[in-house]
């Protein structure tokens, strides 16, 4: 049976009245926000990371190096990852975007003393096995508890933790553009997040994290398990039925080769997140099975667009 889950060594079995307090909250981040509404703060715990490096089942194969072009789409497992990566030799990239629909989570059954949550996002880099960064914005949608619903934007350079504007606020349904764009002049990303229902929307431009190098090596659009940050538990998965992703553009550093996720010009990887041996569990807090398919991505749909399908087993 899995330990309870702890962040800084607390254990949050009563994770709904900290919220209700107010203790948990995103690093406040200081950048302009557009917002034509008064909203709350998250009740996110900060403990919960929404996007980390790949955690691949049985490795990833060594990108190609030639400049044929790429046939086949290669079908990977992981541990926390479930959707679409492109990556090619020494190609590295400087833009991502997609819209993206919010999906709506159920948090029926959920007794996991951490909830259970979800992330979605695009970025750059986190693919390979040298990258130990990634650039990235999203939402997180999540079950503090089996009555309490979560949503959140959000936006990462991680290894440093994840960022949420308080003042954004959104909702199951609503429609979002997503993108991350690299500068080579400046040498700073910027990710942008608006929500085109609402018309809120923020920007957020960074530099590379301090001691860390972002090798750009790779592009996203992924729907995961976070992870806690305190211990780097996987957490179950929230039941967040479907999340689509549209319209997915990739350009690589130079600005010769535009894309979707299935290009000419890089190989394809579709992630599909299966359970590891005492790595993943319920809802419940319970262990499930190895290998069982918890998240996955559909075909592709003009080289673009896909859903990420949460899996029951995740309630079993």
């Amino acid at each position: 049976m899995r330990k309870p889950f702890r962040a800084g060594g607390v254990a949050v079995g009563a994770l709904a009245a900290a919220l209700t307090a107010g203790a948990f909250a995103f690093a406040p981040a200081s950048a302009a926000v557009s917002t034509a509404t008064t909203v709350t703060s998250s009740k996110v715990p900060a403990s919960i990371q929404p996007g980390t490096p790949l955690r691949a089942v049985g490795g990833v194969p060594n990108a190609a190096t030639t400049s044929s072009a790429i046939a086949a789409i290669t079908n990977l497992r992981a541990l926390n990852w479930a959707g679409y990566a492109v990556s090619r030799g020494t190609t590295t990239f400087r833009f991502i975007s997609a819209q993206f629909t919010v999906p709506t989570v159920d948090c029926t059954g959920v007794t996991a003393a951490s909830g259970a949550w979800s992330g979605h996002w695009i970025g750059l880099d986190g693919f390979r096995p040298s990258s130990g960064t990634v650039e990235q914005v999203g939402v997180i949608a999540g079950c503090a508890d089996a009555t309490t619903p979560v949503y959140q934007a959000f936006w990462e350079m991680f290894p440093n933790q994840a960022n949420s504007p308080t003042s954004i606020h959104i909702q199951p349904g609503d429609a979002v553009s997503l993108s991350v764009f690299y500068n080579r002049s400046t040498r700073q990303f910027t990710l942008t997040f608006s929500d085109t229902s609402t018309g809120q929307s923020f920007t957020r431009t960074r530099a590379c994290p301090a001691h860390a190098t972002c090798l750009r090596n790779s592009a996203e659009a992924i729907s995961e398990a976070p992870s806690d940050g305190s211990t780097g538990d996987i957490l179950p998965l929230a039941n967040f039925n479907i999340a689509h992703y549209a319209s997915v553009s990739i350009t690589n550093t130079a600005g010769t080769h535009r894309g979707g996720l299935v290009s000419s010009f890089w190989n394809t990887s579709k992630f599909t997140q299966v359970a590891g041996n005492g790595t993943n569990f319920t809802t419940a807090g319970n262990p499930i099975a190895v290998n069982t398919r918890l998240d996955i991505p559909t075909s592709l749909t003009n080289k673009r667009t896909f859903n990420a399908q949460w899996q029951p087993a995740n309630n079993g």
